[in-house]
């Protein structure tokens, strides 16, 4: 765990500003945490909010998809979560709502904020399409925009950080190496898949804040420092007497070659868009009572995709456990996409033994009793409520399968809440994510930090 504190006075004697801003996102998150999580005695969000107000990339083309994407930014899962994400805000933000101004500091916030979720769908078609069905939430794309924005304005900084490992080591360090080292953790942590967090977001936001910064703040930075352009002989005065100004170069080199390869990657997502597969996303309630009488509920987004001509179907993977043997029993039986119930209204009932898709081995007995079940006209069920029984099935790593309780499904209900060709739900994202990726790309070798950056 990491513990820093930055300088009071990163530019004394030229700006004084209160950051009222940051010390209100702070407020509004706490609250908002509060309010969400006070169900379950404030240790985790309430699985309701999750789902309503969560970031879904597969909702983005829905009415309230982009609206999704602001109301996610003052999620929060659990404690952890917002104390890391308010500490870093609180650390970093200060510094860069002083010199931008409340609203330009605003405008960076939200703005990271979107570009974050943008870059977080684009690349879920190279990392894989289930992740489209995965809910997003948190500030953190946000804040890692504003320590994009710190790292162009503050290179030279010197931060005091202690390391607890598990007795503390302190020292100083660079804002410019360890804010570098963090951005290439979130690099190394997306490609790699690890840990269930949208590393790509942070990636995301922590570019956009980057580029944002200099449009939003080089007539700031003119004005704070009396000339307009920072040129390189003047520059060269500052380097002889032991001063840089801007990035170095080889924090400069691994930006550039960061937002290179992640431009590379989504170039390779442009075979699977150009097959455009039908994105289905349920929403599945359910409630259930196991052998031991143990009673659950649980709540959860699926995405099916279909092909574009609805000859092969496939299921992104669901984690919560109560949703997963429900839907894998109803899609197996046939009462999820069914071309045969297309515009099909009415009840439903099955008693019998059916084979789960993947599994060869074990039928498992299902009673399902399906009431105003509303199916569309091709063939996807739309609404659905009812009760059901099942076996529950435990396999092995060699696939070997038994039969370990069985479950009595009280109550579930079904609705089809979008269904979407992929390109109308990744094309904007995908523009808008190439563009910010150009844009920084250009800001960087064209070396505009150096017309923003403060001396220190």
């Amino acid at each position: 765990m990491y513990m820093m504190m930055l300088p009071g006075d990163v530019y004394p004697g030229i700006i004084r500003r209160r950051p009222w801003i940051t010390y209100f996102l702070i407020i509004i998150n706490s609250i908002i945490y509060l309010l969400t999580s006070y169900k379950s005695s404030f240790l985790q969000i309430d699985s309701d909010v999750l789902w309503r107000y969560s970031f879904v990339p597969a909702l983005l083309s829905t009415s309230d998809g982009w609206l999704r994407i602001l109301t996610s930014m003052f999620l929060h899962g659990y404690p952890l979560h917002i104390i890391f994400n308010m500490y870093f805000l609180y650390i970093f933000g200060r510094d860069v709502e002083t010199f931008l101004g409340s609203f330009r500091y605003l405008v960076l916030y939200i703005a990271s904020g979107f570009l974050a979720a943008f870059v977080h769908t684009s690349m879920s078609l190279v990392m894989g399409i289930d992740n489209l069905g995965i809910p997003a939430l948190g500030a953190s794309g946000a804040i890692s925009g504003v320590l994009g924005a710190f790292l162009m304005l503050f290179p030279g900084v010197r931060m005091s950080i202690c390391i607890f490992i598990p007795f503390p080591i302190c020292g100083n360090m660079s804002s410019t190496l360890f804010i570098i080292f963090w951005f290439i953790l979130q690099i190394i942590y997306g490609y790699l898949q690890l840990g269930g967090v949208a590393f790509f977001a942070h990636v995301g936001g922590f570019l956009g804040g980057l580029a944002l910064v200099y449009y939003l703040g080089r007539d700031v930075a003119h004005q704070i420092f009396g000339y307009k352009y920072f040129n390189i002989s003047f520059n060269s005065v500052y380097s002889f007497f032991g001063y840089r100004r801007g990035l170095s170069s080889i924090a400069r080199f691994i930006l550039i070659f960061s937002a290179t390869l992640i431009l590379l990657s989504l170039f390779t997502a442009f075979s699977l868009i150009r097959e455009n597969p039908i994105v289905n996303t349920l929403y599945i309630k359910a409630s259930v009572t196991t052998s031991s009488e143990a009673y659950r509920s649980s709540e959860a987004a699926v995405v099916i995709f279909e092909e574009a001509n609805r000859s092969r179907s496939t299921v992104a993977p669901i984690a919560d456990d109560i949703v997963r043997v429900l839907f894998n029993r109803l899609y197996s039986a046939g009462y999820i996409i069914n071309t045969s119930l297309a515009g099909y209204q009415g009840s439903l009932y099955f008693s019998g033994y059916i084979r789960l898709i993947g599994l060869i081995a074990h039928p498992v007995r299902l009673i399902m009793n399906m009431t105003e079940a509303v199916y569309t006209d091709k063939g996807v069920i739309k609404e659905g409520v009812g009760n059901a029984q099942t076996d529950l099935l435990t396999c092995d790593v060699y696939g070997r399968c038994s039969i370990t309780d069985y479950w009595y499904y009280r109550y579930f209900s079904i609705r089809l809440i979008n269904s979407s060709p992929l390109y109308d739900i990744i094309m904007i994202p995908m523009v808008l994510t190439i563009i910010s990726l150009l844009v920084v790309i250009y800001i960087l070798i064209a070396r505009k930090d150096l017309e923003i950056s403060y001396i220190s």
